[in-house]
């Protein structure tokens, strides 16, 4: 027989155990209204009243949880006192599919989550194909709007787009088997944000899963296409719009290229400071995340930068010799785990 030995006994703390008063968050939840028509409406807010709030729009065939995929700086968010609210589009997550849904509507329906939430001011920040919701938006409302920022954000598909060749039922059994299995429509790059971040693409997939199957839709493509559809549209009118606006882009992406962004800013009217990131792809929505939070926050005239170890705002041209961007963690070697 073998033999154990004795295991020995905790040591009592040598002071006080402090117990905790409330439930710590394990995750944003989804919350609803009624909208026009009998429809409901579904959004996030982390609800932090009195902070400035950040209207985030996600990327295609994401849910109002799409929030959750940028929490790895949830912690910089909180001190720079940031709110974020997100209204769920046509068809993904909790909301039903309606043929009929359109730009328009999804600007009703963040009329009435901001109104419900007593929200006048906001900074609109979209990623992806949530560009093309924001420029409606930014259309819509640009009075109540403090700052604009487009992260690789589309306008609208080029002229002659396969996409926008297709009908709706095409696109949409062309979708369908990266719908149904949420990692591989959320296939991101390792040597990008997925190999820094510790989690991501566990978080990704389980966004995809929350956006395609926990309304019952068994993996339903129809509100995916549908979106790329909607970008087979003119990309909306932004002339009005004179607040500030942020572009971030990355040169070496292929789905969405800086020509899109210079597009958004050839048509705004108010400042416009415009990102440039050589040799990086799609990803900079979540690798620069961490600069646009410094932008929403009112330090848009600086750069954030990992200077010998130590993140700080910096002013003027950056030294990438001996500075990275964004916070440290970035600059550490070797996958996350």
């Amino acid at each position: 027989m073998m033999a154990f030995a004795p295991v020995a006994p905790l040591e009592a703390a040598s002071a006080p155990i402090a117990f905790p008063d409330q439930f710590d968050a394990i995750g944003t939840p989804v919350q609803q209204i009624a909208g026009d028509k009998g429809r409901t409406i579904h959004f996030t807010d982390t609800g932090e009243s009195g902070w400035a709030t950040m209207l985030f729009i996600g990327g295609v065939g994401t849910s109002a949880r799409a929030p959750e995929l940028v929490a790895f700086l949830d912690t910089m968010r909180r001190r720079l006192k940031l709110r974020i609210v997100a209204v769920e589009r046509n068809g993904l997550g909790d909301t039903a599919y309606d043929a009929d849904w359109t730009f328009d509507d999804y600007v009703g329906d963040v009329r009435r989550v901001l109104g419900h939430l007593a929200i006048n001011r906001f900074s609109l920040v979209a990623i992806s194909g949530g560009g093309a919701y924001a420029g409606h938006v930014a259309a819509a409302m640009p009075e109540r709007i403090v700052s604009l920022h487009m992260l690789a954000a589309i306008a609208s598909m080029p002229a002659g787009a396969p996409t926008c060749a297709l009908d709706l039922d095409g696109l949409r059994a062309q979708l369908a088997p990266q719908v149904d299995a949420p990692r591989i429509w959320w296939d991101m790059p390792k040597d990008g944000v997925v190999g820094k971040v510790r989690g991501f693409a566990d978080r990704t997939a389980d966004e995809g899963a929350h956006a395609f199957f926990i309304a019952g839709q068994k993996g339903d493509a129809r509100g995916v296409a549908r979106e790329y559809k909607r970008f087979c549209d003119p990309a909306a009118d932004v002339s009005g719009f004179t607040a500030p606006a942020y572009f971030y882009y990355g040169e070496a992406d292929k789905a969405v290229p800086p020509s899109q962004g210079e597009y958004w800013a050839s048509k705004v009217k108010g400042k416009v400071t415009f990102r440039r990131y050589p040799g990086e792809g799609h990803d900079v929505q979540y690798r620069h995340w961490d600069q646009l939070l410094v932008d929403v926050a009112g330090f848009g005239d600086k750069t954030l930068v990992c200077d010998h170890g130590r993140a700080k705002l910096a002013n003027g041209p950056v030294d990438l010799k001996r500075q990275t961007l964004g916070i440290c963690a970035w600059s550490r070697t070797g996958q996350a785990n």
